[in-house]
């Protein structure tokens, strides 16, 4: 029996791999936004005077619209498929952001252009990936999920390095520019030549193992408290997490570390995250998985409180950071493995879509609200206090799911 998983598997893996790398790559564009807007804080301000709050309250913008229409998205998802979508959205996003660079003094322009990267982001969103990706694995399902959204490590190492180098030589609007050549250019040819789902394939008529879409009705699954409980953990988690790692640059910038060096603390994150990821896959795939993501969503705890006991001694301050990435690179793909093993495939798309708009909501506003804590106590210790209680009733609710009420999907014969 352990013979023939491993088989399976691997004729998974050596089928749908190309699907998997582009599925990461364009994960990793899903958080470029949240990753870039550390180091534009401060030439922002400089320039305009805005506060860090004002700053920050683009982003929000761009992840109310995209919650808000996210559902929908989700369920077009579901019916036409992921590849359809993900050509144009990949052209569209980078063109929305590149508007950005067009900011006047009128802080009414900021919140505009941020909309517009909200609606023109629906195209990229996470569900987009991890349907296509769900819907060819059976047998590997967890590693392969794992494996897409590594990508969003990828994002936050590059990030606010390339972002950083962007601004200092060629200032903050090319840097909106730049992000959008440089990315949009390599990911534009590989969705289109290498980006397929379970969908494409079969009306293609291509002869592959396509693992069935079982799983629970719609209305039931929304309304159930497991749905609920798997939401709100979300959210909470993408709260405390995104507000730290967004401002992780500005945070060890106030407690006495060079911006250089905070930059290169920072990008220690997406190093971790990417672990993190791969090794929740693997644990997932053989573990407990409300275990695995209870541990997973605990570690900030340990990372406010490097960052709380040793302010501004950097070798603390990486160490958190790695602690951190850990967590958040397990966490949303802790989420999308749970969403499938407790709801099935069917509804995918929707379900998962869903949670992804209420933690867009929490990455929204996790960096305002911790701009807004400093705006208004000079520094970022609170935010840093409140992390331990957040994080602590994400575990918890995580922990208290129960078993799902489905069987796990029977693997597709090979």
């Amino acid at each position: 029996m352990i013979q023939r998983e491993r088989e399976g598997a691997a004729r998974e893996w050596g089928a749908h791999w190309p699907t998997v790398l582009v599925s990461a790559i364009g994960m990793s564009y899903t958080a470029i936004y949240v990753y870039a807007s550390g180091p534009l804080i401060q030439p922002l301000e400089q320039e305009y005077g805005w506060s860090r709050t004002m700053i920050s309250s683009g982003i929000p913008v761009a992840t109310t619209i995209a919650a808000l229409l996210g559902p929908i998205m989700g369920w077009v998802i579901d019916r036409f498929g992921s590849r359809r979508i993900a050509i144009p959205g990949i052209i569209l996003y980078w063109i929305g952001f590149a508007t950005l660079s067009l900011t006047s003094p009128s802080i009414w322009s900021w919140w505009l252009l941020w909309g517009l990267v909200g609606f023109c982001g629906l195209g990229i969103k996470p569900a987009l990936w991890t349907t296509a990706v769900a819907s060819l694995f059976s047998r590997s399902r967890g590693l392969a999920l794992a494996v897409t959204l590594s990508g969003t490590g990828l994002g936050s190492f590059f990030t606010p390095l390339l972002t950083t180098w962007l601004i200092e030589a060629y200032g903050w609007r090319m840097a909106f520019i730049g992000l959008s050549l440089v990315f949009g250019g390599i990911g534009f040819p590989l969705i289109f030549f290498f980006f397929h789902d379970a969908l494409y394939k079969q009306q293609a008529e291509q002869v592959v193992p396509i693992p069935a879409r079982h799983g629970m009705a719609m209305r039931e699954s929304l309304l159930s408290c497991q749905f609920l409980s798997l939401t709100l953990a979300a959210l909470l988690f993408s709260l405390l997490a995104i507000s730290t790692v967004a401002n992780l640059i500005p945070i060890l910038s106030s407690e006495g570390i060079g911006r250089n060096e905070a930059a290169g603390i920072a990008s220690a994150v997406g190093i971790t995250s990417i672990i993190g990821r791969l090794a929740t896959g693997w644990l997932l795939d053989r573990f407990d998985a409300r275990l695995v993501t209870t541990v997973a969503m605990a570690l900030p705890v340990a990372a406010a409180g490097l960052l709380l006991v040793w302010p501004g001694e950097a070798h603390a301050a990486l160490i958190a950071a790695l602690v951190m990435g850990l967590s958040l690179g397990a966490e949303v793909d802790a989420i999308a493995y749970l969403t499938g093993r407790y709801f099935g495939l069917k509804h995918y798309g929707l379900l998962f879509g869903t949670m992804i708009s209420a933690t867009a909501i929490a990455t929204g506003f996790g960096p305002m609200l911790a701009s807004m804590v400093y705006d208004n106590t000079g520094s970022y210790r609170l935010q840093l206090i409140i992390v331990i209680p957040l994080s602590l009733i994400a575990a918890l609710l995580i922990l208290t799911l129960g078993r799902p009420k489905i069987q796990a999907a029977a693997p597709t014969p090979n």
